[in-house]
């Protein structure tokens, strides 16, 4: 009995100091200012589109505007593209060409698509000062080493997409001086992101004309002539049309015509050649 007694005790002190560890416990785990299910949460995507107010662009007068300018565009839609156009050829500005010179070199390495944008929006100015800094960018050396993937250098590939975006730049100049740098980017650059993109920027701006592939063949290397013959799908156009052009293409090179989807055997294999996609899912 007396045991028993000493027993209940013990599990009444154990209880009772377990409950004045809880207020400890809870404070530790969930402060006070922290959100709880009544916490009023912010707009959703759908108010925050209704309030989104569609073609009026910040002004682009000086380089001041430019960090601005470039936040638009960068959450602008699609129809507002000649908002964006109108407002750049207005300006014709050095010091927002140079304001988004500044901009490509602060943030090249430090935020990608925002350097994209920036060099998209440089082309646009068509500006001489613009041009010369294509020419120059599109030359520089690319990283050699950094961040492995798969065997891909990811500075290196980020380096080569920016040039190909200042290539387009020059493309889209389409001037004598312009079109000669884009040419010589199509025999010589280094990386086949960029004379790929070249080939592709030179053929739009001349209206994919056979004068214009016929130009070209005399700059792209042997192994690369198929990236004349690209197929593009433009604005509007339907499905029916494009796939037509697409089986022109593989009809004209049957060489990248992929082959026909692999067939399992009807014969299970044994565990050890196995794919994962070979047996059902686990049941959960």
């Amino acid at each position: 009995m007396k045991s028993q007694q000493v027993r209940s005790v013990v599990m009444l002190s154990v209880g009772a100091l377990a409950v004045a560890l809880l207020p400890g416990c809870q404070s530790a785990q969930f402060p006070k200012d922290a959100p709880g299910a009544k916490t009023v949460g912010g707009p959703s995507p759908s108010e925050i589109l209704k309030q989104y107010k569609q073609h009026s662009p910040p002004p682009l007068i000086s380089g001041e505007d430019v960090p601005r300018f470039l936040d638009w565009a960068g959450a602008s839609h699609v129809d507002e593209r000649e908002d964006a156009r109108k407002v750049i050829a207005a300006a014709g500005n050095k010091d927002v060409v140079q304001a988004l010179i500044k901009e490509v070199e602060r943030v090249k390495t430090l935020d990608h698509p925002r350097a994209l944008l920036a060099l998209a929006l440089l082309g646009e100015t068509r500006s001489p000062a613009a041009q010369s800094f294509f020419v120059e960018f599109a030359r520089r050396p690319l990283p050699t080493d950094g961040t492995i993937i798969e065997g891909e250098i990811i500075e290196q590939t980020r380096a080569a997409q920016l040039q190909a975006k200042a290539v387009d730049g020059l493309a889209y100049a389409n001037n004598e001086n312009s079109n000669k740098v884009v040419t010589e980017i199509i025999a010589n650059h280094p990386s086949k992101i960029v004379r790929a993109e070249a080939i592709n920027a030179y053929l739009w701006n001349h209206g994919d004309s056979d004068e214009a592939r016929k130009l070209l063949s005399q700059y792209v290397r042997k192994d690369e002539l198929i990236l004349i013959d690209r197929v593009r799908r433009t604005t509007g156009e339907t499905a029916e049309s494009f796939n037509r052009k697409l089986d022109d293409f593989l009809k004209q090179h049957p060489d990248v015509v992929p082959p026909p989807p692999e067939k399992l055997d009807a014969v299970p294999k044994p565990a050890y050649q196995r794919r994962a996609f070979d047996v059902k899912p686990p049941i959960f």
